[in-house]
């Protein structure tokens, strides 16, 4: 009972309750810009890091680069790559019914299984990293599994407590550490990769790992801070004399009977589907990294000419297609919290749905476009140091068959958070099952018949079927109600302006002085210029209607009061 009377539940965080309703709408357009930001910002200097990183150590090197990370993906979403979604939504769920007691217990339950897990991961791939290398094909990949290993240590803390700042719609902390982990990388990765250069490719490829471990440690150390400094920070509560029946309802348990059993039990049931549906593709990534290059030198090329060529298709134009999707990304991630409190508590979640697919379908579509029109100017003009001629013409096929996976990658991220929201992870599990099963099949025909591009191919229908599979799932839990005008008619006629835009400027430009480089610069400017203009004039980006997102749960909960 407290001092006046009433009991444990109804001493409440005041500022907490009466405020949490109207922030998620807010906090979701502000977050998802927040994030989006500094994702592609961090994205960049992730593709700045690959650019010099391909000139150093060549295809080859990078077909190295590329062998390892397969393996690794799948062991960080071991290690945790479920958590995150599983810590946000469970966050998200306490916070919003006031239970913030609860919400930061879920760091502490949420952590202890995965150090364990970790350390196995880090163990075993450093006792077999020469088995596993043999199996690729190229046991020059042992030294560099060695140079990842201490990075899964690292990871189960950054997921949960990325998690954890996303539940609370702050997306900052988040984002904030993905820039680290890259400029340390950028930094560290490229300087080692230069100096071990000398001892041979493989001892540059582990420098620049080495980098990658090293932002692995130094972004867990600055979200450790962040959330010890939100941890002591002193909250003021204000006992009520009178609670509306709803918010009394919320409050009549207390927060000490949510046990750790509870949290764990609903933390891991929703880790476990999102962490396997996390491991599909890194699964299918690293079936191709034994089964490409396999196939190559059964085709007839040699083991380096092989392993280069599985270096453009998953390493420079890899980089390059997951650049435009960390928006699609980071909208749902921002999505996400908004998405579960409004579910929770009964509300319309139709309008908040539209707005993030019209985001998404405003930046997936232009990228798209671009990719499949002009990939020979942007392989060139990004890699033309580090690989051959014949090596700039693969990229471009590459980059243009796999262009229509920018668009359906946008299409499965938004609809497995919908998902997710609506506790049904598992199936887009399913749906990205299917997929993978449809790229493992035509893997090896197409390779067969078309080489390298084949196995671009295979990837562009897995991620069309899994994004198709998910979005029907998706439309039956909350109907979107896309604007086909707005979200898909304009952008799309804009981006053709914009593409002839481009064109234009490069035909003017190609008699002048400037480089090559900078040429493609200026006339992607000119490209991003037109399609911001054509947006706005046409209405497809109507900030008015933001507005209207961020104010409507205010608006809601007058009403209902």
């Amino acid at each position: 009972m407290s001092a006046h009377g009433k009991p444990r539940g109804f001493i409440i965080k005041y500022y907490i309750i009466h405020t949490n309703r109207v922030k998620g709408s807010k906090s979701f357009g502000r977050g998802a810009i927040a994030l989006a930001f500094i994702g592609i910002v961090a994205k960049l200097i992730g593709a700045l890091y690959r650019v010099p990183l391909t000139n150093i150590v060549g295809a080859e090197g990078m077909g190295l680069y590329q062998m390892v990370f397969p393996l690794y993906t799948v062991l960080l979403s071991i290690c945790g790559g479920g958590i995150t979604s599983a810590v946000s939504r469970v966050v998200a769920k306490y916070t919003a019914v006031g239970n913030d007691v609860a919400a930061r217990r879920t760091v502490r339950v949420a952590l202890l299984p995965l150090l364990s897990v970790s350390l196995i991961s880090a163990g075993g791939v450093a006792l077999l990293r020469n088995v596993i290398s043999g199996v690729q094909g190229n046991t020059d990949a042992a030294v560099c599994y060695i140079a990842l290993c201490p990075s899964l240590l690292f990871a189960g803390g950054i997921n949960v407590l990325r998690g954890y700042f996303q539940g609370k719609s702050q997306m900052l902390p988040s984002g904030v550490s993905q820039l680290i982990e890259q400029i340390i990388k950028l930094v560290l990765g490229l300087y080692l990769s230069r100096r071990l250069l000398a001892y041979g490719v493989k001892y540059a490829v582990a420098g620049a790992l080495i980098g990658v471990t090293t932002g692995e440690f130094i972004a867990l150390a600055y979200l450790c801070i962040r959330y010890f400094i939100v941890m002591r920070k002193r909250v003021r509560y204000i006992a009520l004399e009178r609670l509306p029946a709803e918010t009394a309802s919320e409050f009549s348990v207390s927060p000490n009977d949510v046990s750790d059993k509870i949290l764990l039990k609903e933390l891991y049931s929703f880790a476990l589907s999102v962490t396997l549906g996390a491991l599909v593709l890194p699964i299918t990534q690293m079936i191709d990294s034994a089964l490409v290059i396999n196939l190559l030198i059964y085709g007839g090329a040699t083991r380096g000419n092989a392993t280069a060529l599985f270096g453009l298709f998953v390493g420079p134009v890899g980089t390059l297609i997951n650049m435009p999707t960390v928006v699609a990304l980071s909208v749902a991630i921002a999505f996400l919290p908004t998405l579960t409190s409004a579910v929770e508590r009964g509300a319309d979640t139709s309008e908040s749905t539209r707005a993030a697919a019209k985001w998404i379908m405003l930046f997936v579509i232009p990228v798209t476009l671009a990719f499949l029109l002009f990939p020979d100017r942007v392989c060139r003009a990004l890699y033309s140091k580090g690989l051959t001629e014949e090596q700039l013409e693969t990229a471009a096929q590459l980059l243009r068959v796999q262009s229509i996976s920018v668009f359906y990658i946008g299409v499965l991220q938004l609809s497995t958070t919908v998902l997710q929201g609506y506790n049904k992870a598992h199936k887009p599990v399913i749906n990205l099952v299917i997929g993978a099963c449809v790229k493992v099949g035509l893997t090896p025909v197409l390779v067969r018949i078309f080489g390298i591009v084949g196995a671009a191919g295979a990837t562009a229908a897995c991620y069309a079927v899994a994004a198709v599979l998910s979005a029907r799932c998706a439309y039956k839990c909350a109907p979107i109600g896309l604007n086909a005008s707005d979200a898909v008619v304009k952008p799309l006629s804009v981006s053709l302006i914009g593409a002839a835009a481009f064109f234009g400027m490069t035909v003017a430009l190609k008699s002048t002085a400037i480089p090559y480089l900078w040429q493609t610069v200026i006339s992607a400017a000119v490209f991003v210029a037109v399609y911001a203009a054509g947006v706005i004039l046409t209405g497809a980006f109507d900030v008015n209607a933001l507005k209207a997102l961020r104010h409507k749960k205010n608006i809601d909960d007058i009403a209902n009061n």
